[in-house]
């Protein structure tokens, strides 16, 4: 399927291609960051391999709309952006406001667990869940910076519909990571299973969310 660059054109599925391509940008730079993490310019590295990789540039070719490479923000950029966030008094009344404080407690919980097991052999699959939980906030927030947006056009529902779906996703693959863990390491299965709980109902959520914007509300 070739896309149209112009995303104020986009479908649902358009949206949903690209998203997907995002994830495998993602995956790609997880992948490669331990072979050049004490590297100089390690990010260049990383994004000039990426780039050799026809099947991950994003619409168009235009490697300049993704922005800046993880980690690249200037630390001004990101107290203007927590300023503003602390200064909006109606993110929790958004749809998708109980998914984000869910998700923030639920990775709070984690990482309070992994802390106090000190088992070295947790460590690779913590990272593994923190990124999925890392994944759930980064696109709720987007759906809530969308919702407060009064400038926020219609054509963007089909982006909307398209996170919300990939969010139901992310909530899959998150609790596939649980269910292994907890076979792997049963000590662990008491807290994984009351995440699993826990995603379950985030799952409903997103299905109500969804189908909200379905309605086209």
């Amino acid at each position: 399927m070739t896309q149209d660059p112009d995303r104020e054109k986009w479908n649902e599925f358009d949206w949903e291609l690209e998203l997907r391509k995002d994830d495998a940008r993602v995956n790609a730079y997880a992948a490669d960051l331990p072979k050049y993490i004490d590297l100089p310019d390690e990010d260049g590295l990383i994004m000039n391999r990426m780039r050799r990789r026809p099947d991950l540039a994003p619409a168009g070719g235009d490697w300049t709309k993704l922005g800046p490479v993880p980690y690249e923000r200037d630390e001004e950029d990101e107290e203007d952006d927590e300023e503003d966030f602390r200064q909006e008094s109606n993110w929790k009344k958004t749809p998708c406001a109980p998914v984000y404080r869910t998700t923030s407690r639920l990775v709070r919980d984690w990482c309070a667990f992994y802390a106090s097991s000190g088992e070295t052999a947790l460590l690779v699959p913590t990272m593994r869940i923190l990124c999925s939980y890392g994944k759930i906030l980064a696109r709720s927030g987007d759906l809530i910076d969308m919702a407060l947006d009064p400038e926020d056009p219609p054509t963007s529902r089909p982006l909307k519909i398209a996170l919300c779906k990939r969010l139901l996703s992310d909530v899959n693959a998150l609790m596939g990571e649980l269910f292994k863990l907890h076979a792997f390491s049963p000590e662990t299965e008491r807290k994984c299973l009351e995440h699993e709980d826990a995603l379950t109902r985030l799952h409903d959520l997103l299905l109500d969310v969804l189908s909200t914007l379905r309605a086209g509300s």
